[in-house]
């Protein structure tokens, strides 16, 4: 029941908030929910029915469309935002995708799956617009990251009190325990820069966090998240603002691990060495070199979205209806090359526009400056992450990611505009001297 009425007051907070505050507040909840998914994790609780994100999306775009009939321009000192060259990009994919849903082998299902990418693409671009402060980016960073601590603490708890290993067995909200892995993993980073860049006494809340998100990333069996938060690991460490106590805190993380993992996630772990006898190894081997066969029969438009599934096996995969494995790879046999271009391209530009705006923000010492300085880095090591999970994992309609690529790109574009009012600002007039009396 207190579930129940936590989501409902949350749900009542967006959709009043949205109207009578500002939109960004339906924003900050909407994507609050698509991260902590509380369908999945309260499954007994709430009733299913009830669609609590949708409620909110939509009161979100109606106040956004009416703020920018009404108010756009006049908001109490907030910039308005421009929109950066990863917005565009992002938008030419979505544009893309529709078109491929014309020439699909298969319409029903591209259909399905486009309107999926549907729903991260609108609150994207509504987002975009009405995101127009620093703070709300921030409110959005630590709703997420606290929405990925909740989820890895209950499978923490699960696993220590009645010794179920949910993530593993189940995934998460819809993900198996490998799309469910590295959407935990790719908190940690934004768990450590959320510390960094918090001065209250709350910091230490993300920083403890960490360990725990480790260990449900653990928890899952998935090599690929283990790997990819190693391979992380380096650049939190450059990024960070307290590299001394950062690199000391993990050398304990990672030794600990040994004892945080049991022996059967530790084989798991180290059988990628032996990677020639695994058979997952090998069936992401034939999925891959089908996905590039299927490319090069239909090079433009694909096959479809998730239509290469239908004719994986056809093309060498292990088995029927499988799964290409590889982000990159599917995207390359169901949309075509140029959808992988532009959405490279778009990832390209965002990665850009991330290290253009930190450059700005080193000549600012206030306090969004600060903020929007840690963002960036726990923002950047999280898109890495993934970017190189998405190696071997197909996760197109994953919205982690692409709330991710938001935020960097809309840091992006505030800093610009911030940037550019304070050059043409006029100068202060001098102050008058006062004549000295005869």
């Amino acid at each position: 029941m207190k579930q129940t009425i936590f989501v409902a007051a949350i749900t009542l907070a967006g959709v009043v908030g949205a109207f009578a505050v500002e939109p960004a507040v339906g924003v900050v909840v909407y994507y609050f929910f698509a991260v902590l998914r509380p369908q999945a994790i309260w499954e007994w609780a709430l009733p299913m029915a009830v669609p609590w994100s949708a409620i909110v999306g939509w009161a979100t775009i109606v106040s956004s469309v009416w703020f920018l009939m009404t108010r756009s321009g006049v908001d109490g000192g907030s910039q308005r935002p421009r929109l950066t060259a990863a917005h565009k990009v992002f938008f030419v994919f979505a544009v893309w995708l529709a078109l491929t849903c014309i020439t699909a082998l298969n319409r029903n299902i591209a259909l399905y799956w486009f309107e999926e990418y549907m729903k991260l693409f609108v609150m994207f671009f509504v987002a975009a617009v009405i995101l127009r402060k620093i703070r709300h980016v921030w409110w959005i960073y630590l709703s997420s990251t606290l929405a990925l601590i909740y989820i890895a603490y209950e499978m923490n708890f699960q696993y220590f009190t009645v010794g179920r290993l949910d993530i593993f067995h189940n995934g998460y909200g819809g993900l198996d325990n490998n799309g469910a892995a590295l959407m935990l993993a790719m908190g940690v980073p934004m768990a450590i820069h959320a510390w960094d860049g918090l001065a209250s006494r709350w910091r230490w809340l993300f920083i403890t966090a960490v360990p725990v998100l480790v260990h449900a990333v653990l928890m899952s069996y998935s090599r690929g998240a283990m790997l990819s938060m190693l391979v992380t690991a380096p650049l939190l460490v450059l990024r960070s603002r307290h590299r001394l106590q950062f690199a000391f805190i993990f050398v304990l993380l990672v030794g600990s691990v040994p004892f945080l993992a049991g022996n059967e996630i530790r084989q798991r772990f180290f059988s990628v060495q032996g990677y020639e006898q695994d058979g997952s190894a090998n069936a992401r081997f034939g999925s891959w070199a089908a996905a590039y066969k299927i490319a090069n029969d239909y090079p433009v438009f694909g096959v479809g979205i998730r239509n290469s599934q239908l004719l994986s096996y056809d093309y060498g995969a292990n088995e029927v209806g499988q799964a290409i494995h590889s982000q990159y790879l599917q995207m390359l046999a169901d949309t075509g090359y140029p959808s992988l271009f532009l959405y490279l391209l778009a990832l390209g530009c965002t990665w850009g526009a991330m290290v253009r705006a930190r450059r700005t923000l080193k000549k600012r010492d206030d306090p969004d400056a600060k903020r929007a300085h840690s963002m960036l880095n726990g923002l950047e090591g999280s898109l890495f992450l993934f970017c190189f999970g998405g190696l071997f994992l197909s996760l197109e309609v994953f919205e982690l990611p692409y709330l991710v690529a938001l935020l960097g790109a809309q840091i992006a574009s505030l800093t610009r505009v911030q940037a550019v009012a304070e050059q043409t600002a006029p100068a202060p007039a001098p102050f008058p001297i006062a004549h000295q009396r005869a």
